[in-house]
């Protein structure tokens, strides 16, 4: 099935012009639109929608198109891309499990070794489910997801060499995983979480994604998806398509394939949609984005549980995040990437 000596259709970039990759305002925008979509969803929430769970959708479409020019584009190396992606997430994450174990310890969000030992293992979106559920870190199955993405998307780029094989693949894993969505949730009557917490549903929007950034990649796109407005007119298409509590697969179906199109047509959209996601609030957002998410959930379960201020939670996610952000994760991130 594949072809390891095989030559790549596109040949690897060099080490100097992939340390030139350009870095694209707009998607730190679109991270920053994620992670404010997931912070009204929590403190803030609207009736009939869930914006967190629709952040979430965000957050994952856009590690699809970007691990898509990581892996397949780029070709970069892997034991490289490995460290870099240990750098950016796990010493902020151990941080974040050791200091909330011990701060929230005798509250009613209180986690022990165990639940945070399935945390920092990436193992918590299946623990979570089948064995026992820790509030303060429920928010950890989407890493764990996109983790289990990583291994994924790592392995086909290492054993498929031609993109004309990879992009069929990636699309028929997506469709297998929804599918799987929608027989978990609809026939086996599983619930919500138990359906779309599990890396083996949850990774369509990942792999759909990656396929449409290939597919647009190699010139095979159609210029109807190429417009100016196909980016917005996906991305509003979807968010109304969320617009449910306790979204059923119907949503991930339809919704989740526009988000896809709407993250990798951002290179085509108008300037006022991308400049928009360019400006400093939303691109200063998404910088910050990952610490914010990560810090967000405990002060999240005080304000849904116990009715706490949502403003003066809110702000303890910032105070917490921002000095997160600058004590450990961007200088922990450097020095490893530097001397690593």
């Amino acid at each position: 099935m594949t072809d390891i000596s095989a030559t790549h259709i596109v040949p690897p970039r060099s080490v100097a012009d992939r340390s030139a990759r350009t870095r694209l305002a707009y998607l730190d925008g679109w991270r920053g639109l994620s992670i404010a979509l997931v912070l009204i969803g929590h403190f803030f929430p609207v009736a009939g929608i869930n914006l967190g769970v629709l952040g979430v959708e965000f957050f994952f479409v856009l590690s699809g198109r970007l691990m898509a020019e990581i892996l397949f584009v780029e070709r970069y190396p892997l034991k490289k891309f490995f460290k870099r992606r240990f750098s950016r997430i796990y010493p902020a994450l151990l941080v974040f499990v050791i200091v909330s174990m011990i701060a929230l310890s005798g509250t009613f969000v209180a986690f022990k070794w165990k639940a945070a030992l399935t945390a920092l293992t990436f193992t918590y979106n299946y623990a979570g489910i089948l064995v026992n559920r820790a509030g303060a870190l429920d928010h950890i199955w989407s890493l764990c997801v996109e983790e289990h993405a990583y291994i994924i998307l790592a392995a086909i780029s290492a054993l498929v060499a031609s993109r004309s094989r990879v992009i069929p693949l990636l699309l028929v894993l997506a469709v297998l995983a929804m599918a799987n969505g929608a027989v978990s949730y609809w026939f086996l009557h599983m619930d919500y979480e138990t359906t779309y917490w599990r890396t083996d549903v949850h990774i369509a929007s990942i792999l759909l994604s990656a396929a449409i950034c290939l597919l647009k990649t190699d010139g095979k796109l159609p210029a109807l998806l190429k417009g100016p407005y196909v980016a917005v007119a996906a991305a509003i298409a979807a968010v109304l398509l969320f617009m449910d509590p306790v979204p059923t697969p119907i949503h991930y179906l339809v919704a989740v394939p526009l988000l896809a199109l709407a993250v990798n047509a951002l290179d085509f959209s108008t300037r006022l949609f991308s400049g928009l996601l360019s400006s400093w609030p939303m691109a200063t957002l998404g910088l910050w984005s990952y610490s914010l998410y990560l810090w967000q959930q405990p002060f999240y379960k005080f304000v849904y549980e116990r009715g706490s201020d949502p403003w003066l939670m809110l702000a303890g996610v910032f105070a917490c995040a921002l000095c997160s952000y600058y004590v450990i994760e961007r200088p922990s991130r450097e020095w490893l990437n530097r001397n690593w």
